[in-house]
């Protein structure tokens, strides 16, 4: 960066002057030895004072204060804060419209939890060593005071509601799934032993999620008791969220008559897989050994897909793909299991389910072609994803919640936290850096960068790690 004249002449050797938001600061500087590193690391030792074009301006008092232990000065984390008030500006509107009492107090704990996965009894720690109690000061972040909240906002389901229907909006598609939820208290009728993919029987309840497609963040929830886990939930869901064209992609678990049939009553779309063993999975045209067989081809992610389709009455159709990839690695790993003698793999089971390697067989209701179907269905990656982020980034697979309404509330800020989690995620993966970094490497970048009170003054950015520069960069994020 290119500085004025009366600027420049009072860099001498020792010195460094920094610029933030067009005025320049003079600090005193060193180097020592890193030998981690093998290099020079810069010390910066004092603040000498702001340079104006009448000259330098001197701190208040004249005696050297190391950064690392002057009682006049104040570091907050400030870049993680400051990104997430840029891009939450939509979410703030619509929480000042629907709580415009407490909007600041539920914005501040759900930056903090993104920002911190930390649970309600120590985010007043964090708040004080924040600039997010900068952009929303002296709120209440004791453990008493975050319980009052929660007890308050649990009762508001009607304006909680109301704030996710900004969301769902005009979305051309919208994606259900559902997740458990293990829950420890033993003070809610909601906890109950439910089914869950790892078959671990404890007390949960389940969270039901909705996903826009078209703008790729979680936009709906609705919690559950823990042992439902068929679809009649998703009549209520589709009239509260206000959703007009609701599509359920679920996984195998769900198919059954009982909730093809729920679903088709409440009006619902849905994409939901078959087991092999299905009785709609037809292997005649497979068989053939034919493609001219099939009804049509695609490649989808650089891996040939070839699909037919048949209608098994009451609008539906069963769509069969098979992925040439996949048929030849699940033949593979059949035939390297029957190498090893691994009981219940032999050559006339492989013989057997030589037709069913690399299939894919799913039930619609959908008037949409097969490849708009398979496209459909594999965006579930993408709600399979936003799930990890929830249980894994933010922490939160276990609710210690113990009532309701506290329950809702709890639900509510981490769905706010995973729409702020989605949308890091949606910077990294437009900009191609999905390989190089995760939603919780952009966050501690973020949070790398700080600001420093100086002598009562004004916050200055203080100086920025080079990789942290590089990441910001990359994902072109600017913090100032």
């Amino acid at each position: 960066m290119a500085y004025p004249e009366w600027v420049l002449k009072h860099k001498a050797k020792g010195t460094q002057i920094n610029c933030v938001n067009g005025h320049y600061y003079l600090y005193e500087v060193s180097s020592v030895w890193n030998k981690e590193k093998g290099r020079a690391q810069k010390i910066t030792k004092a603040y000498l004072g702001t340079i104006t074009e009448e000259g330098l301006i001197p701190p208040r008092t004249t005696r050297n204060m190391k950064l690392s232990n002057a009682a006049s000065l104040n570091h907050k984390e400030f870049g993680a804060s400051q990104y997430l008030q840029d891009i939450s500006g939509d979410i703030i509107a619509s929480l000042k419209d629907q709580f415009p009492d407490i909007w600041q107090q539920i914005i501040t704990v759900s930056f903090l939890r993104t920002m911190y996965r930390t649970p309600f009894k120590r985010m007043e720690h964090y708040y004080t060593h924040s600039f997010v109690s900068e952009f929303y000061p002296k709120q209440q972040m004791s453990g008493k005071s975050i319980s009052a909240l929660l007890r308050d906002l649990g009762t508001r389901r009607g304006n909680i509601c109301a704030f996710m229907r900004r969301f769902v909006g005009q979305s051309s598609h919208l994606f259900f799934d559902a997740t458990s939820i293990f829950s420890e208290s033993g003070e809610m009728d909601i906890n109950r032993i439910g089914y869950n993919s790892k078959r671990i029987f404890t007390p949960q309840i389940s969270l039901l999620y909705a996903f826009a497609k078209d703008k790729g963040e979680p936009a709906y929830y609705r919690i559950l008791p823990g042992n439902i886990r068929d679809v009649s939930a998703f009549g209520i869901a589709v009239k509260e969220s206000g959703i007009n064209n609701a599509v359920v992609v679920a996984d195998k678990g769900f198919g059954s008559e009982k909730n093809f049939t729920i679903l088709e009553e409440s009006g619902v779309g849905y994409i939901i897989p078959l087991r092999r063993s299905s009785s709609f999975f037809d292997r005649s045209v497979i068989k053939t050994g034919d493609k001219s067989s099939f009804d049509g081809r695609f490649i989808f992610r650089d891996r040939l897909v070839c699909y037919y389709s048949r209608s098994v009455g009451s609008g539906r159709t069963v769509h069969t793909f098979v992925d040439e990839d996949l048929r030849s690695r699940e033949a593979c790993d059949y035939q390297k299991r029957i190498d090893a003698g691994i009981e219940g793999y032999t050559p006339e089971g492989f013989l057997q389910k030589q037709y069913d390697f690399g299939t894919i067989v799913m039930l619609s209701n959908m008037t949409i072609g097969a490849k708009e179907i398979y496209d459909t269905y594999k965006q579930r990656a993408d709600i399979e994803q936003s799930f990890d982020m929830l249980k894994n980034l933010l922490g939160q697979d276990s609710s210690y919640m113990q009532d309701e309404d506290a329950l809702e509330s709890w639900a509510f800020i981490n769905h706010i936290a995973l729409m702020l989690c989605y949308r890091l995620f949606r910077v990294i993966k437009d900009h191609g850096l999905t390989s190089k970094y995760s939603v919780e490497d952009l966050i501690e970048y973020l949070k790398s960068i700080t600001k420093i009170k100086i002598n009562g003054g004004e916050w200055i950015t203080a100086e920025v790690s080079s990789k942290t520069t590089k990441i910001i960069t990359a994902c072109d994020i600017h913090i100032t």
